[in-house]
């Protein structure tokens, strides 16, 4: 049976204009938004299952199993819309910059230079990485990885490709992969200048008791993703850097560059909106920046509050 690759629903329910899949902003469980003048109509996906009998045999019980998955890597998902890469074949179905690109390459190549030296190294900052990966001596020793890598790789299945044609190939399609995460890197470079406006904004509040209580709570809570999601980019940096295995094991390589890719493109999913209202509001002493701690604030206790959980000792 072909793979479907689009979500080509043949329930009339799908055929009412405007409706369309998306997580709950509570639970983050999916469900069925459909348009309505009076009330807001949801559906949480296996109240929909069970109530239009969308199941068994059903044509269209097979792309609701996938309408979770596609939520994972798009906000919503709409009656027609193609089923993402992700889901289909792991390649990533949005797009970065040239940038991103040439900076996964300069770290790959510098990685690989540094090892064939014997002194593997990972370098972040950028004017350091470009002077490096221009040097000359480095090309050199480029060239010489690729060699030693060859001569490890082997021929392989393919046996119109040499050793060393292979692993180039292997490298570029893991700079290609690495290309993402240099993306999110610099999407969520965002925590910082949050992290930055918050410190501002308690300064600019330093009168106000009850509104610095509030950008106090904001940055407890901040604390945790902002922990969470660079803890994530070091766990990469550190696996990545161990190039020579990253190059002998592809397959598990792309595996986990894959993975963190998209456990980090859930979270861009989650925390764009608020990217975009730190973006655009003014950091002043005003009522769009009391408006701005509190959207944060409910943001994240929704998400990120700490779980109480009561025993019976506990009341006793």
């Amino acid at each position: 049976m072909e793979k479907a690759t689009q979500f080509q629903f043949q329930h009339r329910l799908f055929k009412i204009e405007g409706g369309h899949f998306r997580r709950d902003s509570l639970t983050g469980e999916p469900v069925y938004n459909l348009p309505s003048d009076d009330l807001k109509v949801v559906l949480p996906i296996n109240a929909l299952r069970t109530e239009f009998r969308i199941e068994g045999d059903h044509p269209d019980a097979p792309l609701i199993d996938l309408v979770g998955q596609a939520l994972k890597h798009v906000r919503e998902v709409h009656p027609g819309d193609s089923i993402p890469n992700e889901v289909i074949d792991g390649s990533a179905s949005w797009s970065i910059e040239p940038r991103h690109y040439k900076r996964a390459r300069m770290r790959i190549d510098v990685q690989l230079a540094s090892w064939v030296s014997g002194d593997e190294q990972v370098l972040v900052d950028e004017d350091l990485l470009e002077q490096v990966a221009d040097d000359p001596k480095t090309k050199e020793k480029l060239d010489r990885a690729i060699t030693r890598l060859g001569s490890e790789i082997g021929g392989g299945a393919d046996a119109t490709l040499s050793p060393t044609d292979r692993v180039s190939q292997r490298i570029e399609a893991l700079v290609r992969e690495l290309s993402y995460l240099e993306a999110l890197r610099e999407h969520f470079l965002a925590l910082d200048s949050i992290a930055q406006k918050l410190e501002k904004l308690m300064k600019l509040f330093k009168t106000s008791r009850v509104v610095k209580d509030e950008i106090s709570r904001v940055k407890v809570l901040f604390s945790t993703p902002e922990k969470d999601i660079k803890a994530i980019f070091t766990d990469m940096d550190d696996h990545t850097s161990e190039v020579r295995s990253l190059v002998l094991n592809y397959e598990n390589s792309v595996s986990y560059i894959r993975d963190k890719r998209d456990l980090l493109r859930g979270y861009s999913l989650e925390w764009d909106e608020i990217f975009d209202l730190w973006r655009e509001t003014p950091i002043v002493a005003d009522e769009n920046a009391v408006r701005l701690i509190r959207s944060t604030y409910q943001f994240l206790s929704q998400r990120y509050a700490p779980v109480v959980k009561w025993t019976a000792s506990a009341m006793r």
